[in-house]
């Protein structure tokens, strides 16, 4: 900025109070040409326009060479201008989720939209990295963005990931929306929710199936505090599924203690996604035990004790078994040709026949009508736990075949 003079007092008329205080302003610069192209944006149209601007301020001159001072200050403003256009565009860029390069803006950029990338990598990942250099303490966002210089596919899955989350809808609204969130943590195999006038206002029951056929306030833990941090009555599969659902989906874990429950596990779950003012309870799903028997006539050449295991096996509670919790829905109704279909499905059953087929308990037998009526709020269920017949049974009998 160019320095003023000083100012000078200039006194008029006589009169000791009438000053006036001059200053000589410098001249002022030069205005810029309206016919600036202002998308230039490399060294090419920067060194282009300027000598244009000298062709054009000194028109008598018709030469100009490289080695012209004026041609060599031309060009090194064109680089500044390049190297300053470049540092714009990358500054610009670093903005934008798109189009940001460096891992710490896109880091930063996904957390602005609700996702956290050092919640939901896996803790394991940055534990595998090098080393850092000695004498350095690495936050996890740092261990974060030092992986993703180094594994450059992971910053892209995560950029892709985070807009695709802000358009699920992870607030329980409709009574659909309680019975889809509840249905992605890995203890519930199916859930039905109903709303119901409680005398003063309405609450939402959700009937939750959980997996194995566990009941919501029975601890999955026996004992003191387990020192692998791994309850004693949920598989290892099972338990890691669950942890790693609670950490993905920001989730507190309740302590492992005899004390711990399903409920509990869930109730985090609801609290996080449920609509303010709401009232969420949960209850146990409403089992409709069934029994039926079932004949069958094995093929020449099977034995019948192998054809016999196999089929208990077909019709089981067990994971992938025709009885496996939530494999049959809330008011799915049962037919008998399923159970028919499943058991001819089965290797070396020429016929198979049901000679019962009812509800455990004062129920009529529905063989000849094939089917059973499974109401809104049920679900069929059948254990074959000979302890607890009431939890549903079935009875197979094999005739013809081979004899082991």
């Amino acid at each position: 900025m160019a320095e003023l003079g000083d100012p000078v007092l200039k006194f008029e008329g006589g009169c000791p109070d009438c000053g006036e205080r001059l200053a000589v302003l410098p001249i002022p610069l030069p205005g810029v040409a309206n016919d600036f192209d202002w998308k230039s944006r490399d060294y090419d149209s920067f060194r282009l326009f300027m000598m244009q601007e000298l062709a054009y301020r000194f028109p008598d001159r018709r030469r100009w060479t490289p080695a012209d001072m004026e041609v060599v200050i031309v060009e090194l403003l064109s680089a500044a201008l390049d190297r300053a256009s470049h540092a714009l565009d990358a500054v610009q860029g670093e903005r934008y989720l798109e189009t940001a390069r460096r891992p710490q803006s896109v880091r930063r950029l996904l957390k602005l939209i609700g996702y956290d990338a050092v919640e939901r990598i896996d803790p394991a990942v940055l534990d595998d990295l090098p080393p850092a250099p000695t004498g350095v303490v690495e936050s996890p966002a740092e261990k974060l963005e030092r992986y993703w210089r180094l594994n450059p596919a992971a910053m892209e899955e995560a950029r892709a990931l985070g807009p695709k989350l802000t358009g699920e809808v992870r607030r329980m609204v409709t009574l659909a929306d309680h019975e889809t969130i509840l249905t992605t943590h890995p203890l519930v195999a199916r859930a039905r929710a109903r709303l119901v006038w409680s005398g003063a206002w309405y609450t939402i029951l959700v009937a939750a199936l959980l997996e194995d056929d566990r009941k919501l306030d029975v601890a999955i833990h026996q004992g003191n505090p387990p020192a692998t941090g791994k309850p004693s009555d949920v598989s290892d599969d099972l338990w890691a599924q669950i942890v790693e659902f609670h950490r993905v989906e920001l989730l507190p874990l309740p302590p492992v203690n005899d004390k711990l429950t399903p409920r509990r596990l869930l109730r985090a779950l609801i609290e996080q996604n449920r609509m303010i003012g709401s009232e969420i309870l949960l209850e146990t799903a409403k089992a409709a035990p069934i029994t039926f028997a079932l004949s069958i006539r094995a093929k020449s050449g099977y034995f019948r004790s192998e054809l016999k295991q196999a089929l208990y096996q077909v019709f089981s509670a067990d994971q992938g078994g025709f009885f496996e919790p939530g494999r049959l829905g809330f008011g799915e109704d049962l037919f008998a040709s399923d159970i028919i279909e499943a058991a001819m499905a089965v290797e070396g059953v020429e016929v198979a026949c049901l000679n019962r087929f009812k509800r455990v308990g004062a129920y009529p037998d529905r063989t000849a009508a094939g089917v059973i009526e499974i109401a809104d709020d049920e679900f069929v269920l059948c254990d074959n736990d000979g302890a607890n017949p009431e939890d549903g049974s079935y009875w197979i009998t094999v005739h013809a075949g081979d004899v082991s």
